[in-house]
């Protein structure tokens, strides 16, 4: 089952509910190969509610909808890179890039939720929940290795986080990172 642009509220929401409720059946059922059109489109969504969210939350503009929008973006394709490559080379997967990107696209549904004080975070947890489930329905990997993965992945992200923080503020020349929510 994947994204049907076509019938876009109803596939949307059809995706979200297996994805939460079902997402070893879902992940079972993906394709492992073909056009990222479906899952990109997905995540395109996902990302960019998610992103006007908390544009409004945090009293931004556009220009914090815009880099949140394109960091999260960037971000899930180095994510999807660097986990098909440990999946793969580390751990023995053998499933194409195509499917792990699918993994990451369609955990992106929490991201739905990720805005929200405290129900952010849960939704944070589940989304790592669900790229733990998918690579070992996708790439056939043990627990074990899904994990590890997830652990290296998290860290590596955690840490170009911080990075690309600290390398914005500098490279922006920011004073204070608020000015970035300020009108």
């Amino acid at each position: 089952m994947e994204f049907s642009p076509s019938q876009l509220v109803e596939s949307f929401a059809r995706i979200c509910k297996e994805v939460v409720v079902r997402p070893v059946v879902f992940f079972q059922g993906l394709p492992q190969q073909g056009s990222l059109l479906n899952p990109l489109l997905f995540l395109s969504l996902c990302v960019f509610l998610s992103s006007l969210c908390m544009a409004n939350i945090l009293n931004g503009d556009y220009r914090l909808f815009l880099i949140l929008f394109f960091s999260n973006m960037l971000s899930d394709f180095i994510v999807s890179g660097l986990l098909h490559g440990l999946a793969t080379r580390a751990f023995g997967g053998g499933a194409p890039f195509a499917a792990t990107f699918r993994i990451i696209a369609y955990s992106s549904v929490t991201d739905l939720g990720a805005w929200i004080p405290f129900i952010g975070t849960i939704a944070s947890l589940y989304g790592i929940y669900l790229i733990f489930l998918g690579l070992q329905e996708i790439h056939r990997l043990k627990p074990r290795q899904a994990g590890l993965a997830v652990i290296i992945i998290m860290t590596l992200a955690l840490g170009m986080g911080i990075s690309a923080a600290i390398l914005g503020k500098d490279v922006l020349h920011l004073a204070d990172p608020g000015m970035l929510l300020s009108n």
